[in-house]
């Protein structure tokens, strides 16, 4: 029986395959002293964790392994899938490695935030004249245009950038939600201020205790954008008039609930993206449903059900969209306790973590 493995060592390149050794000799391959691998049970789960990753099912074939690891943790199949596992955690080693488009990313939306402080500003300042607001948000907006270049003069990663990106946003919202819609007052807009800038220390603070992914954040983000609207929908259908506290506060339970899946389960940034993409397939649905219903209550009921469809779906859809590549490769696989030299040729996996 030919012996295959699935092997990705931690420092190997995402998608290289294992480098092929030299070609087998017929006469001493059917020679070579060894013990059936085939009646080794472990041995087994480790062909059987290729054959999966062969038929494309590579989440299953890293489970295997990982079932292997701890079903055998003294065999030495265990040993090998669980360093081919790299410890279960399918992210990649250089998260936090600086990068420019985040750079880009974090200048631009630090500047639009900008747009947020000068508009509050102005209601404290009471800006009464076009020069000004003018000035107020020149200020404003080249301020934060600055700040954020110079603050990011060293770099910074995907993941940081996008988390202050969103904790800014984060703070925006929070603070309309406080003042139950934008500041028209000057101590209005000292809450709104401080919200956006509590939101901005503590995306720092999430940075230095937890490192996310660019994926982690979006899907924090998807949890509050998807628990919001579903809770609409819920009013809807129960015919009942949320206030915009309530839709906030909503939000923000959304929000720690994605938090606590994101430390649990990890998924790229873009299958985030696909993920919402059916909500709002599945929303328009409902509201196809919507039109043709009588009253709010069926709407809502309609609504609620196509958005939850769609984002079951598409998770269910996407659910081996991160799973690494597969590169196949021939390779010798050395008999446990043969002699020297003793192997069986075989061919090998590489999955690019």
């Amino acid at each position: 029986m030919a012996v295959v493995g699935i092997c990705a060592s931690a420092g190997a390149s995402r998608g290289q395959p294992a480098a092929p050794g030299p070609a087998p000799d017929a006469a001493s391959a059917a020679a070579e002293p060894g013990p059936r691998l085939d009646a080794d049970p472990a041995w087994r789960a480790y062909d059987d964790a290729f054959s999966q990753a062969a038929a494309g099912d590579r989440g299953g074939a890293g489970a295997r392994l990982r079932q292997l690891a701890a079903q055998w943790p003294e065999h030495p199949a265990a040993a090998r899938a669980g360093a081919l596992v790299c410890g279960g955690e399918p992210r990649p080693a250089d998260r936090d490695a600086s990068d420019r488009v985040a750079r880009g990313e974090l200048v631009f939306w630090s500047t639009i935030a900008g747009l947020s402080t000068a508009q509050n500003v102005c209601v404290i300042a009471d800006c009464n004249s076009p020069r000004a607001n003018a000035a107020v948000y020149t200020l404003g907006v080249g301020g934060a245009l600055g700040l954020s270049i110079a603050a990011t003069r060293h770099g910074v990663a995907p993941g940081e950038a996008q988390l202050y990106n969103s904790a800014q946003t984060w703070g925006i919202w929070n603070g309309i939600g406080i003042n139950h819609g934008f500041a028209h007052s000057a101590g209005e807009a000292g809450v709104a201020l401080a919200a956006q800038a509590g939101g901005l220390v503590t995306g720092i603070g999430l940075w230095q205790t937890w490192h996310p992914t660019q994926g982690d954040v979006a899907l924090v983000n998807s949890f509050l954008l998807w628990s919001t609207l579903l809770a609409l929908w819920v009013d809807l259908a129960a015919e009942h008039s949320p206030t915009l506290g309530e839709v906030v506060a909503i939000g923000d339970a959304g929000l720690v609930l994605g938090g606590l899946t994101a430390t649990r389960v990890h998924m790229s940034r873009g299958r985030t993206l696909l993920i919402d993409v059916g909500g709002v397939i599945g929303m328009i649905g409902g509201g196809l449903v919507a039109v043709g219903s009588h009253g709010d209550q069926a709407a809502g009921v309609s609504l609620l059900v196509g958005t939850a469809a769609g984002l079951g779906i598409a998770a269910a859809a996407t659910k081996d969209w991160d799973a690494p590549p597969v590169a196949i490769a021939p390779a010798r696989i050395p008999v446990p306790g043969g002699a020297p030299g003793a192997g069986v040729w075989g061919v090998s996996a590489t999955l690019g973590f």
